[in-house]
């Protein structure tokens, strides 16, 4: 039954896609995220249906009149250029055969995501798009809340859709992580109480499905998430009680087991797995080093052949981190890259806030900036110890940081209303000049400069 109804939806939202390529992109994440097509168990069970969405979302934009350039900001090109240099890297990656699967994988992310540059040009389409990842990441996140809270915070851990990029419960904590700030947005920007109050439980469900994961770099992600949260809060009273209520409640369902675990944060010399990662971040520093500028290529240096060349007989381990994943796969060129978008992303939110700042108009983008940053904090902690250098839904927020931008551009809402404004190769927005003189001066002619204007004598 369940086949049935998702090849239903598929074939309704096809057509969508090509109408309204926007609406297309929004389902085409929505069915990467979730993977609905893992939940199901008959003919549907594992076919990439997401395929179809995508072609149609392909298809509508190429013909559509929809724009056909990125934002005007850096952070696309640096994320091309990232993309690029991967796909160049792996004409030297030693065991190409092996790398490409992973280097399709990794282009089936970042083809949305340059999308999510290209159309997410409205308030309406980028609040679809931020829909679309809560309703997938936080079906899983409230899932784990509910499993943790029905086994009593027993051993059993929180786990995500598998043959996935979040099927480890470490991965699928921090997936969840990064999108808990955008539920708070939705929460306090959504109109329904019904809605409001939905969301409100999914974020207390998704913080105890979190710490059902008995993820130890997910639960220090969380810490550093809350912090940053509270930090930029403006009610850092009330919320200070209601965070330390919500974790508290949450923390309280946990079992022995849990405490034992997180405690060996505390005795990393004793701590295998903690060893395990060191000896990859050698193996991934090791080869960038002795192969400048290049890297193994896609997941390569998980392989025997290179793991055990710079640490014979151990265990093989992945890197276990975004950023010695990306030096090992990309190298130091790749890794400069990575880090570029990174900061671009930071950088972007900062410019959102800057330009949305005592405009009641913007509320809505300025909050969303803000928890975007602390989505973005979470990635960053967290994936220091984990392997999520290319997940989509990390991409996702890095891409929606470019459109915030342009859309609160001052500028942008003018030129909007002028069309022969919109120039592509333009880095901002100007508005038209004609005989010297730009719109603006021209609809002040005949204003007289204050200084010309005398008390007690009107124009």
């Amino acid at each position: 039954m369940r086949d049935l109804v998702l090849i239903i939806g598929m074939l309704f939202y096809t057509p969508i896609s090509v109408i309204s390529p926007a609406a297309g992109l929004a389902v085409w994440e929505w069915f990467s995220l979730l993977s609905p097509h893992r939940l199901v168990y008959g003919f549907a069970s594992g076919k990439p249906l997401n395929g179809v969405i995508a072609a149609a979302t392909l298809a509508g934009w190429l013909i559509s009149r929809e724009r056909k350039r990125f934002t005007p900001d850096a952070l696309p090109w640096f994320l091309l250029a990232f993309f690029a240099w991967s796909t160049v890297n792996m004409a030297f990656a030693p065991y190409p055969d092996y790398s490409w699967k992973y280097w399709d994988e990794a282009m089936r992310s970042f083809v949305p995501v340059f999308l999510v540059f290209v159309l997410m040009t409205r308030k309406v389409r980028i609040q679809g798009l931020v829909w679309a990842i809560v309703i997938s990441l936080g079906f899983y996140g409230a899932k784990g809340g509910l499993f943790t809270i029905l086994h009593a915070g027993g051993v059993a851990r929180v786990y995500g859709p598998p043959d996935t990029q979040i099927s480890d419960n470490n991965m699928l904590a921090l997936a969840i992580l990064m999108q808990l700030p955008l539920v708070f947005y939705l929460a306090r920007h959504t109109q329904q109480k019904a809605l409001r109050v939905g969301l409100w439980i999914a974020l207390i469900m998704e913080i105890i499905g979190v710490l059902g994961s008995y993820s130890r770099g997910a639960f220090v992600a969380l810490a550093a998430m809350l912090a940053m949260f509270w930090w930029r809060s403006k009610n850092k009273v009330l919320y200070a009680l209601l965070g330390s209520g919500v974790v508290g409640g949450a923390l309280s369902l946990m079992p022995a087991a849990f405490w034992e675990r997180m405690q060996s944060l505390h005795n990393v010399d004793a701590d295998s797995s903690f060893e395990g990662r060191v000896q990859a971040w050698h193996v991934a520093f090791g080869y960038a080093k002795d192969h400048f500028p290049f890297g193994a290529g896609y997941n390569a240096p998980a392989l025997a052949v290179i793991f055990n060349y710079y640490e014979p007989g151990k265990v093989l381990h992945v890197a276990h981190s975004i950023y010695f994943e990306v030096l090992g796969d990309q190298g130091f060129i790749g890794l400069a890259l990575y880090l570029t978008v990174i900061l671009l992303s930071f950088w972007n939110v900062r410019v959102v806030i800057r330009q949305t700042r005592d405009r009641p108009e913007l509320a809505w983008a300025h909050d969303l900036a803000n928890m975007i940053f602390v989505g973005l904090v979470a990635y960053c902690v967290g994936g220091a110890v984990l392997s999520m250098a290319y997940y989509d839904g990390y991409l996702l927020l890095v891409a929606l940081t470019s459109s915030l931008r342009e859309i609160t551009n001052p500028a942008y809402s003018r030129a909007a209303d002028h069309p022969r404004a919109l120039r592509p190769w333009q880095g901002t927005w100007k508005l038209p000049e004609r005989g010297g003189r730009t719109a603006a001066e021209k609809l002040m002619r005949g204003v007289p400069a204050a200084h010309n204007l005398r008390p007690g004598k009107s124009r």
